[in-house]
């Protein structure tokens, strides 16, 4: 097998010429390769903090301030084309760290699956937060100048429901979290099963929900102030009830196995209106856990992307900052 290529493998005036700074090509998840992520690594700040005559062992005992701090966008149920080739890698120039975005493909567990990444537990197939592990992991190894050890990890709609997620079970791999816009939130119930609440959260993740670890974490909620329609229409919910109890029903009479739902989706309810509403009671129930998070509302704006990841950006910024400004 060949060994991973690092950067401490290649002179800096190189690191552009093999692809290991700037736009890098579209990698391949190592724990599942259905899944794939973008990278952007800005040339001249990483050499900064690079040397060429350095060992991997020098680098990864260095602290996170020597190293580039890692911004990790989760994308959305509809998956749009990765924001590093739009404003991400700006992103990155403009404030000197690294940012990541994997991509989660539709279908992964099953043929209509557009939610198992975004549960994060109780997909048949797929622990979306350990894939995300196991690339952190990756870079670590090829990049040992990033700061992979806490990240700064920001999702809108389904990638706000997959930050929120993983904010529960790996506070510690955490430096800030924004969550934008999350349709269906996991809330810190013990009375309901995952992904509604987190009763079996440690049967099925082998760990403790640990508030008070969540509760260290700078936290930011953020959404358009008119992100209060029903998603697709009160109708579309209808409609959608129907199909499954004729999908149910046809699987029952010809003795053939129905196919399941992602996870336990059941356990989240059937449909939701405000994503307003629902991230309110959100912060709501944090603060009586002593969680606090702060609650951004663009003024505006409904359930668009464009108009709330620039302020999660700059929440991310903030906390960039404001930790360098600690070391």
């Amino acid at each position: 097998m060949d060994r991973t290529l690092s950067t401490t493998d290649v002179p800096v005036r190189f690191l552009g010429a093999v692809l290991l700074t700037g736009r890098i090509p579209w990698r391949v998840a190592p724990q599942d390769p259905r899944v794939s992520y973008a990278l952007y690594v800005p040339h001249s700040a990483y050499s900064v903090k690079y040397t060429a005559d350095a060992t991997v062992d020098d680098i990864k005992s260095r602290s996170a301030a020597d190293k580039l701090p890692l911004v990790v966008w989760i994308h959305g149920t509809a998956r749009d084309a990765s924001p590093i080739t739009t404003d991400l890698a700006d992103f990155a120039e403009a404030n000197k760290c690294a940012c990541l975005a994997p991509l989660f493909p539709a279908n992964m567990d099953g043929p209509s699956d557009l939610d198992a990444y975004k549960l994060v537990l109780q997909s048949r197939t797929l622990r979306s937060d350990l894939v995300l592990l196991a690339i952190l992991d990756e870079v670590a190894a090829c990049w040992p100048g990033i700061a992979t050890d806490r990240i700064y990890l920001g999702g809108f709609s389904g990638g706000g429901q997959f930050a929120h997620r993983f904010l529960y079970l790996h506070p510690d791999r955490l430096a800030a979290v924004g969550v934008g816009a999350p349709g269906r939130p996991t809330f810190l119930d013990e009375t309901q099963p995952w992904p509604a609440g987190i009763r079996d959260a440690e049967s099925l993740a082998g760990k403790q929900v640990d508030k008070a670890a969540i509760a260290r974490v700078p936290i930011q909620l953020a959404i358009g102030s008119e992100d209060s329609a029903v998603h697709g229409g009160k109708e579309f919910w209808v409609w959608l009830k129907e199909l499954k109890a004729k999908r149910a029903k046809e699987a029952e009479e010809t003795g053939q196995k129905e196919v399941k739902e992602t996870g336990n989706t059941a356990a989240l309810p059937l449909s939701f209106g405000s994503r307003l509403d629902s991230i309110r009671e959100l912060q709501r129930q944090w603060k009586e856990d002593g969680i606090e998070s702060t609650l951004n509302v663009v003024d505006g704006f409904a359930h668009e992307g464009k108009g709330v990841r620039p302020h999660i950006l700059e929440f991310l910024k903030t906390r960039i900052e404001a930790d360098a400004a600690k070391e």
